[in-house]
């Protein structure tokens, strides 16, 4: 389910590869909407970061399988903060063939990163210092 409202936009439900596009979109339509013109190149790191944290979430939580997330966006204080959540269980990179990539292109995109992992699901949080569109 997608919501908007004055503090943010927020996705809960299913991650699948046929769901991602979709939700690429809406970030990408909130955040012009929060910004405007002044969100500029700055949209495309955002976006890419976090498009690619979902598919993370996809590939690692649930192994190419539909699974559940929970994708919050909000702007507090000119600092865009951006929460990736499931409830799977990411297998390490030490697991996986390729290495993981995803997580060093992540980081080179955002200005803060913050990854936890427990029982129930693992939390990736992403931070950009970000102007807020200001109404008259």
């Amino acid at each position: 389910m997608e919501e908007h409202g004055s503090d943010g936009w927020r996705y809960r439900g299913t991650v699948s590869p046929r769901t991602l596009p979709g939700l690429r979109r809406h970030l990408v339509s909130w955040l012009r909407r929060s910004a405007g013109d002044e969100v500029g190149r700055q949209a495309d790191d955002v976006v890419l970061a976090c498009w690619e944290a979902m598919a993370n979430v996809l590939d690692h939580a649930y192994r190419g399988r539909p699974g559940l997330i929970d994708v919050r966006a909000h702007i507090d204080d000119d600092v865009l903060i951006v929460t990736v959540a499931d409830q799977g269980r990411w297998t390490s990179v030490s697991e996986r063939a390729d290495g993981g990539r995803g997580l060093r292109l992540i980081q080179a995109l955002v200005d803060g990163l913050d990854l936890r992992s427990t029982d129930d699901g693992t939390v990736i949080t992403l931070t950009w210092p970000f102007p807020a569109r200001r109404s008259a």
